[in-house]
C-alpha cells in the first residue's frame, strides 16, 4: 500500500487538531524527565534527590493511570483531560515553587508524586478517538502512525530539554513542559465533540475481567521488562568496551528500528488476522533477542537492537487494534482498557531496568540479557497457548 494511507488518515478533519494536541502533550511528557532531574540537581546539589524525585512522579504517572482513564470513561474525555491538566499543572507549579525555594528532599518527592497522579492522558485518548471517527479507514494504519510519532516524539524530547537547559536554566525546561501539556489539552478539548473520543454509556465494563485484554496486559508487561534490561545493558556493553557515549546511540537504535518498523507496518494492507500478527510479532521478538546474548561489543549489539526495533511499534499498533475489537464486542471502557497495556509495559518496564541492574553488576551483560530473552519465551509461550482468548464474539 502507498503512503496516501497516511495521508487519508490524517485528512480527516475531525483528527487532525486533537493529534497535533496529543503529539504536543506527548513532547511535555518527554521534555519532563531531563528537565525535573536537572531542576531538582540543580537546588538540592544531589543527583540522589532528583531520580527520587523523578521516580516518584513516574510511579504515580504509571499506578494512577487506570484511575484517571475510568475518569475519562465516566465523565467524558473533554471534562476529565480540562480537570486533570489543571491540577497536573498546579501539582507541576507547587514542585517547582518548592525546587525554587530550597525546600527540602521529601517535600520535592511528595510533591513529585502528588503531580503525576493528575498527569492527563491524552495519547490514550488518541486511541480511542481514531477508533470512533475513521469510519472505515484504516485503523491499523492510524495506530502505526501514533506509535511511530510517539517513538520520534521520546527522541526529540529529551534533545529538545538539553538544549534549552544549555542556553537557559532547568527551571526554562520545567516552564516548556508545562506550557506543551497546557496547549496540547487546549488544542484536543476544543476539537472534540462531546462524547467523541469516548461513549460514557457503554463505558460499564471493567477491562481486566475481558480475558483477551489480560492476555495483552501480560505480554505487555514481559515486553516491557525486556525493554527496561536493554535500557540499563545497552549504555553498560558501550561502557564497558570504553565507548561510553555510544550507549545513548544503541538506545536511539532501538528507537530507530521502532520507528521504520512502524512505519512499513503501516503501510502495508494486512489480509492475515491481527490474532495471528500479534502472535507472530511476540514471537519474532523473542526470537531477536538471542543474538544480543552472544556478543559483547557495541557495533554488532547495535545491528542487533535496531531489529528488535523492528517488532516494537507494529507490536503496540496490533495491540491497540486487538484492544479496539476486544471493547467493541465486551462493551467495556475503552480508555481504562488502552490505559493497561501502557500501564503494563510501563511496569514491566521499571521493573526490567531494576533488574537489571543488580544482575549486571553480579553477572554481567551475557547472563542479563539471556534472563531477558527467557522471559520473552514464556511470554511468547503464554501468548500462543492464549490466542483464542484475542478473539471475542460480540454478545
Amino acid at each position: 500500500m502507498t503512503s496516501a494511507t497516511y495521508r487519508s488518515v490524517l485528512a480527516v478533519r475531525e483528527a487532525r487538531l486533537p493529534f497535533f494536541g496529543s503529539c504536543v502533550a506527548r513532547l511535555s511528557f518527554a521534555v519532563l524527565p531531563l528537565a525535573l532531574i536537572l531542576l531538582v540537581r540543580e537546588a538540592t546539589g544531589s543527583f540522589g534527590v532528583a531520580g527520587f524525585t523523578s521516580g516518584a512522579l513516574a510511579s504515580t504517572v504509571t499506578l494512577f493511570a487506570p484511575a484517571r482513564a475510568r475518569l475519562i470513561d465516566r465523565r467524558g474525555a473533554r471534562y476529565g483531560l480540562s480537570v486533570l491538566t489543571v491540577l497536573y499543572l498546579l501539582g507541576l507549579s507547587g514542585l517547582i515553587g518548592l525546587a525554587e525555594a530550597g525546600a527540602g528532599a521529601v517535600a520535592l518527592i511528595v510533591a513529585a508524586g502528588v503531580a503525576g497522579v493528575f498527569a492527563p492522558p491524552l495519547g490514550t485518548v488518541m486511541r480511542v478517538l481514531w477508533a470512533r471517527i475513521l469510519d472505515g479507514r484504516p485503523l491499523n494504519t492510524a495506530y502505526a502512525l501514533d506509535s511511530v510519532t510517539e517513538e520520534v516524539v521520546f527522541t526529540v524530547g529529551p534533545l529538545l530539554a538539553g538544549g534549552l537547559i544549555a542556553v537557559a536554566e532547568p527551571l526554562a525546561a520545567m516552564v516548556l513542559v508545562m506550557g506543551l501539556i497546557g496547549l496540547g489539552t487546549v488544542c484536543f478539548v476544543v476539537s472534540v465533540e462531546p462524547g467523541a473520543a469516548n461513549d460514557v454509556e457503554e463505558a460499564d465494563g471493567r477491562p481486566l475481567a475481558v480475558v483477551g485484554i489480560r492476555t495483552i496486559v501480560l505480554a505487555f508487561a514481559g515486553v516491557g521488562l525486556v525493554v527496561g534490561v536493554l535500557q540499563v545493558t545497552l549504555p553498560f556493553i558501550a561502557d564497558r568496551a570504553g565507548s561510553p557515549g555510544a550507549g545513548g546511540v544503541l538506545l536511539a537504535m532501538l528507537s530507530a528500528g521502532s520507528a521504520i518498523g512502524g512505519i512499513w507496518y503501516g503501510r502495508v494492507q494486512w489480509r492475515s488476522a491481527a490474532v495471528k500478527r500479534f502472535v507472530v510479532l511476540v514471537i519474532a521478538f523473542t526470537l531477536t533477542l538471542l543474538p544480543l546474548g552472544l556478543i559483547d561489543g557495541p557495533v554488532r549489539a547495535g545491528v542487533v537492537v535496531f531489529v528488535v526495533g523492528l517488532n516494537l511499534a507494529p507490536l503496540f499498533t496490533t495491540a491497540y487494534f486487538l484492544v479496539n475489537d476486544l471493547v467493541a464486542a465486551s462493551g467495556t471502557a475503552p480508555t481504562e482498557a488502552n490505559t493497561w497495556v501502557a500501564t503494563a509495559n510501563n511496569g514491566g518496564f521499571a521493573a526490567g531496568s531494576a533488574v537489571a541492574g543488580v544482575l549486571l553488576d553480579s553477572r554481567g551483560p551475557t547472563l542479563t540479557v539471556m534472563a531477558a530473552v527467557a522471559i520473552a519465551a514464556v511470554i511468547a509461550v503464554v501468548t500462543v497457548l492464549r490466542r483464542r482468548t484475542l478473539v471475542l464474539t460480540p454478545g
